[in-house]
Formats: structure tokens, sequence, C-alpha cells
């Protein structure tokens, strides 16, 4: 009930303008999964996944930029976060390249394929945070490592950034397999899967929302 509480000054065009957003953030990004893969075009993520992996940072940041606008968080915009923040973005994905190697990606070969999943987990995992959360060490503290996030924009952040990391996890798992699909070939299953986890987070934030907000108004009610 913590996080309801804090996030009670949401209304409900707030929360249907957030699940909406979720929503077709979702259905966009699935969309441009789906179809290059069938259409064996120049977009096509298993023979050119470079140019893709930048089509789904590009989309979701996007996204990301034109909602931060729409929720009117612009008008606590500093030149200072925004410098702080993309920092924060670019060692993230250096963090990641770094891990990905360690977890056994080739140290010396397909290094911009490791570099561009790097990206992609970025932009769904900490781009967010960035925007949302602030450079603030204390909010960052409070949502990801007390797992106390704010019921609205903090909440959707949190739930999407777990959820990212856990389908690069999970999209790790058929690479050493003897499937011998094309798919199978470093990153193109750890991405799918980081969009996949992301889209699950979209989803799932979503629900989360509209549940905690119905729960929160009949607490208040009584």
């Amino acid at each position: 009930m913590a996080a309801s509480m804090a996030g009670h000054g949401m209304s409900k065009q707030s929360v249907f303008k957030q699940s909406l957003t979720n929503v077709l953030i979702c259905v966009i990004l699935l969309s441009v999964v789906y179809i290059p893969a069938n259409s064996k075009g120049p977009l096509d993520l298993i023979q050119k996944p470079l140019p893709l992996t930048l089509v789904y940072c590009g989309i979701i940041t996007v996204s990301e930029l034109l909602f931060w606008f729409a929720t009117k968080q612009s008008k606590h915009f500093k030149i200072l976060h925004a410098v702080q923040g993309a920092g924060l973005f670019m060692a993230s994905v250096l963090l990641f390249h770094v891990v990905a190697v360690l977890y056994g990606a080739p140290f010396t070969e397909v290094t911009a394929e490791t570099f561009h999943f790097a990206l992609v987990l970025s932009t769904t995992s900490v781009l967010p945070a960035c925007m949302f959360l602030g450079p603030h060490l204390n909010t960052w503290i409070r949502v990801f490592a007390h797992t106390n996030p704010d019921l609205g924009k903090e909440s959707v952040v949190f739930i999407t950034s777990i959820s990212s990391v856990v389908g690069a996890w999970l999209g790790a798992f058929p690479i050493p397999l003897d499937w011998d699909r094309p798919w199978q070939v470093w990153p193109i299953s750890c991405v799918l899967g980081t969009l996949i986890g992301y889209c699950a987070g979209l989803i799932v934030s979503a629900g989360h929302l509209y549940y905690k907000y119905t729960v929160f108004n009949k607490y208040k009610l009584t």
C-alpha cells in the first residue's frame, strides 16, 4: 500500500493516459519487431541487426520524450540534470557492454553487436529512469534498492527496467542450445528478450497502475 499511498494525487485521466501510452509503445515496438522479420526487408533483425536496434532505440526514446513533455515534466527541466542524465546513460551502456562480455559475449569479435545490445538495454532500463527520476541518488535508491516507487511514472519505470534486464538475461539461454536457429546468433535473442521484457513491463505496469489506483480509491472511500 506504500506505493499507492504515495501516488494518491494521480487522477483517473493521468492513469488512463499512462496506461494508454504503455500499450501504444508496446504495439508499435512489437510491430517493428514482427513485420521486418517476416518481410525479409532491409530491417530484418536476423540479417541486419545493427540498423534495427537503432530503430528500436529511436522509437523508445521518442516515445519517452513525448510522454515526458505530455506529463509536463519539462517544467522541471534543468540543463545540469540533462547533462548528468546523459552521462549516466552513456556510463550504463558501457557497463552493460562490459557485463555482457563478462557473461560470455565475444571480447574481440562482434563488438559492434554487443555495443548495440547494451544500447538497447540501456534505452529500455536506464533512459526512462534518467528522464523521470532525474539524477537524484536518493530517488534511485528508494525506487530500485528499497523497491518503493510512487504510484505513477516511478512504478512504470521500476517495472519496465526490471523486466527489461530479466528479459535480456532470459534471452541468453537459447544461445548455447543446438537448435541451429538463425536468431540464436549473438546478440539477437538477447535483444528480442530485452524488447519482449520491456513490452511485458509496459503491460504489467499499466495493469498494476490501474489496480493500485482502484484499490486506493476504495481505501479512501472507506
